[in-house]
């Protein structure tokens, strides 16, 4: 059940959330040091943003608060410019897709199915600030994870991870056992598809990404990771390190946060998951309230269009 309302998304508000930072210190460090952000930096570019938002008649409805829009600021370390572009990015994107990236729903069987089989664990945060996701990939159902379902259900741990501000500083660590995985998780999902998603996940969505680590990629599975790969952000992919058995992958746990059966103590489907999953449904609905916001799709799906040809595999419903 969700715990926490919506956010309004009228631009005209006469007033605006005073932000404070709540955050242990090493975020103030890593936000400082990362991403060139102190209180003075951050109350100034607030307010430069708002003020374009406002002045821009082209988006119509937007969340103002502070959190939503320090996603952004963070992702392009206060490049007030740079943090606007990327919001339009991520507005049209949510207008372009809506079946992808729209009605982002806790409260359905078959989100809470695919998080709690255990293929995708939040594990926590590390002594770095950074947020350990860890995927076991035999554990995903092929049949469950078929499209838009699968890209839907990535999408929603995103869009409530970026509700929390240790990601939008911090970022994540990815770690991926690819043991057993089933050659067939992939086999429903076009070339355009498998685009559209790592586009998103990668460029898209505000989500900073350190290093991943990744163990026991099937020969046969090669080349379809290799396709995966070739729509990542390249930034991304300099970070991957991919090794041939999993103790070389477990050593990059910190020894706190490795998992059972990975060199540690923590477990994921007994605490974990129940637990992380508890908080993406008390987001219900500030994460549904993300569909409230609205841009003049008339102004940007043709830039959209000329920016993004390869990508023409949906017809939103506006």
């Amino acid at each position: 059940m969700s715990k926490f309302a919506a956010y309004p998304v009228d631009k005209n508000v006469k007033q605006y959330d005073e932000y404070k930072f709540t955050l242990p210190q090493v975020y103030r460090e890593v936000a400082k040091e990362e991403l060139r952000e102190d209180d003075a930096v951050r109350e100034k570019a607030l307010g430069e943003m708002r003020t374009w938002i406002v002045n821009n008649p082209h988006i119509r409805k937007c969340r103002m608060d502070a959190k939503f829009l320090l996603r952004f600021l963070r992702f392009r370390q206060f490049s007030v410019p740079m943090a606007c572009e990327a919001l339009e990015q991520y507005l049209t994107m949510r207008e372009m897709y809506p079946s992808w990236f729209k009605k982002l729903d806790s409260s359905s069987e078959k989100m809470k199915e695919l998080f709690l089989c255990g293929a995708t664990s939040i594990v926590g945060q590390d002594s770095n600030g950074r947020t350990v996701v860890f995927f076991r990939i035999a554990r995903f159902v092929p049949e469950m994870f078929e499209p838009p379902t699968g890209g839907v259900f990535i999408a929603l741990l995103i869009e409530a991870m970026l509700e929390w501000e240790e990601v939008q500083i911090g970022g994540l660590q990815v770690m991926v056992d690819y043991t057993d995985m089933d050659l067939k998780l992939f086999e429903k999902w076009s070339s355009s598809e498998l685009k559209l998603i790592m586009e998103a996940y990668t460029r898209w969505y505000p989500m900073r990404y350190h290093d991943t680590h990744a163990a026991k990629l099937p020969k046969k599975a090669l080349p379809v990771i290799e396709k995966i790969l070739s729509f990542t952000n390249p930034k991304i992919r300099e970070r991957i390190n991919c090794y041939a058995n999993v103790s070389e992958m477990e050593q990059h746990f910190e020894p706190s946060m490795a998992p059972k059966g990975y060199g540690g103590s923590v477990d994921l489907d007994g605490d974990v998951n129940p637990a992380v999953w508890k908080r993406i449904e008390q987001q219900r609905d500030v994460i549904l309230g993300l569909d409230r916001m609205e841009i003049d799709y008339d102004y940007y799906a043709p830039i959209w269009d000329e920016q993004n040809a390869a990508l023409a595999i949906e017809t939103p419903s506006v």
